[in-house]
This record gives C-alpha cells, structure tokens and sequence, in this order.
C-alpha cells in the first residue's frame, strides 16, 4: 500500500500546525474564564474579544454580529429555531438538498406547523432565483440555504438570492460551512445570518459561530449566563475560539491562490478520469466550488468501491459525514433525481489547500486499478 491519501475534507479537516501552536498557550494551566472579573478573566475576556475583532475583520463584519458556537450543527439550529419563540406560524423557504441539520431541523418545524417550502434543486443541485421569487408569500418568515452544498460542492447564487430577500425584506439564512475557506467572499446586505464551522477550515472541532445581523431578532437555544450577548449561554470555549480566529486569520494569506490550486487539481483528477476507460459521471451541473468531485461510477457500487479504496490508502465518503455509519445512497442526489441505482454508485472526494497533485495522480490510478481488477 502506498501512504494513505485523505480525499474527504468535506468531513472535517486536519488542523493546521499555525493553528495547533495558536492553541496550546489556552491549553496550559492558566485559568480562563472570559467572564471572571478577576485578572485571569479579564485577561481571557481580552484573548476572546481579540478571535471575535479577528474573524470579524476578515468577513468585514462587526465584532458584536460574531457569535460563537460549538459547531456548524449548532450554529445553524440557533439561527433556524432562534426565529421561532412566537411560534411555528407562518411559511418559511428551503431546498430539498439542505445538509441535515438544516433539514432535519426544517422537518420538526413542519410537524409543528411551520409551512415549509422544500424546493427542488434538480439536477443542477441548486435552487435558481427565481425558484426563490416564485415561491415567496405574504407570510413567509425567512429563506435559508446553503452557500454551497458539502457534498455536490455545488453553488447557490447567494448575492441574486440576497438581493431578494433584501428587496422583500425577508431574513435570509446561509449555511456557510462548505464556502468558507474555499474562496472569498462578501457578505451580501440582504443575508440575515449566517453559520460556519471550525473543522472545515483547518481549525479544531468542537467550535463554530454565526454571523448574526442585528436586525435578526433570535431567541437563545442554549439558556443560563449572558455570554455571547445573550445568545448562547456557557463558557466559551476559549482555545477553540483561539484557533478558529488563527485558521480564519490564515485564509487571509492562502486565499484566493488555495481556490485556484484546488481547482486545477480537482479539474484534474476529473479529467484524468474521464479519459479512462469505465464511466463517470459528475453529479451536480451547476457551478461548484474549488475542492469537491462528487462521481456515479455506473458499474460499481459505490459502498463496495469505498470500501476497496479505504484498503488500498484513499479516504473518500459516500455522502455527508453526518449520516455516520450509514452507507445508502445519499438523501440529497436522490433528491436531486439522480436515480436510486445511481446514487449507490456515487463517491465524494474533497480536497484541501494541503492535497498534492502527487496525491491527485495515484489516486486516479488507485481507482483505475480497484475498478479494473474488479474490486
């Protein structure tokens, strides 16, 4: 076996060493409760405010509109269930290719009354706006969709959304968590909200935040202290926070040159594909961004495929890494109308600013030689 290559950074990916070194002075002995009075905590309520001016200067935001989380999950459910502290009256706007913790979330709210719009994606794998327009009533309460999608990679047209939602006057919420680290970006003024995620970026697990406009009104999901101006209770997870700050601080110096590079090799473990001799087919038509290839291979399916490329060194997934330990096709290509049978046969690969063209090339031959040998 040659060494392991890791093809599935839209699962999670390794922390940066810049970041690990940012972290350990958090993870000593001193003490660190932002919101002691005393100097220890009035010290870590410095260190905290310093990640929050950070990320804050990065998205060309404010530092009050930067709340921090424990994850994307968490991030997004306060800013979904946040809206609903009158109730689930009303009608909200969705796609039918959301990640779970949106959809799932979006469900629950149906069965309590929440009339739900799951529009369909298509093939393209994003919601055209005009789809948005159409579907928009006297009572609708938000829209909320992905920038980008974890597992097609493919784009929603955020700022033509944005300016509807801007237009109407209607909260529009992002799931952030793919399109971070992936390319620049400007926060259109017609986003209400957005949610991101630590371990997307090179960052550590266990930490997220919201970009929260205050014209969004959220009631808290998680109740007891006043930190993170009352919209999320609990220490902070000050180390975590530490590092978040630092890998968003680095993609000031690897952006946009990192998007053009993961593009090219994505392109290229594409194309070097296509010229073998089995079928592949790209899932999802719509603009993707820089790092994802989600791929059918018609004659293989894609459970044994995974498991034969994982003994033979490459990590790749069959979906979102939220349906852990399930191995079915996934929920959103069905969705999109790819065929059950299809489905099974799909493959998602994510690079990261870390992935060699090396790692590109014996991958393809990695593939190429499992398929033909017959797995």
């Amino acid at each position: 076996m040659t060494k392991r290559i890791y093809l599935d950074n839209n699962a999670t990916t390794g922390v940066d060493p810049r970041v690990l070194e940012a972290m350990l002075p958090e993870l000593s002995l001193t003490p660190a409760n932002p919101s002691s009075v005393h100097f220890f905590g009035q010290k870590a309520k410095q260190r905290l405010q310093n990640a929050r001016e950070q990320i804050a200067a990065f998205l060309k935001v404010k530092p009050q509109e930067i709340i921090f989380t424990s994850s994307g999950t968490e991030t997004m459910n306060l800013l979904l269930k946040g809206l609903f502290s009158d109730g689930f009256t009303g009608h909200a706007i969705t796609s039918n290719v959301e990640h779970s913790c949106v959809y799932n979330t979006l469900l629950e709210a149906s069965k309590k009354g929440l009339d739900v719009s799951f529009l369909h994606a298509g093939l393209f794998g994003a919601v055209q706006p005009e789809q948005i327009q159409e579907a928009i009533r006297s009572d609708t309460r938000f829209i909320t969709l992905p920038a980008v999608n974890g597992e097609t990679g493919v784009k929603h047209d955020v700022d033509a959304i944005a300016q509807i939602a801007l237009d109407t006057g209607i909260p529009l919420i992002i799931d952030g968590v793919a399109w971070l680290g992936k390319e620049l970006f400007t926060i259109h003024p017609g986003i209400s909200g957005i949610g991101f995620s630590a371990h997307k970026i090179h960052g550590p697990k266990g930490v997220g935040f919201a970009f929260v406009r205050p014209t969004l009104k959220l009631h808290p999901q998680i109740t007891g202290g006043g930190q993170e101006y009352g919209l999320r209770a609990g220490t902070e997870n000050l180390s975590g926070i530490v590092g978040l700050a630092k890998a968003v601080e680095l993609l000031e110096t690897e952006l946009p040159t990192a998007t053009t590079r993961m593009a090219m090799l994505r392109d290229r473990f594409e194309n070097r594909l296509l010229n073998e001799d089995f079928p592949i087919i790209v899932n999802g038509d719509g603009p993707r961004i820089c790092n994802t290839s989600n791929l059918s291979f018609p004659k293989e399916l894609g459970e044994d495929l995974l498991i034969a490329l994982d003994m033979a060194g490459i990590a790749a997934s069959h979906g979102s890494a939220c349906s852990t330990g399930s191995l079915e096709p996934s929920r959103i290509l069905t969705q999109m109308g790819i065929p059950f049978e299809m489905a099974k046969t799909a493959i998602r690969f994510s690079l990261s600013r870390y992935t060699t063209e090396e790692e590109i090339d014996q991958t393809v031959e990695i593939i190429a030689a499992v398929i033909r040998t017959g797995l």
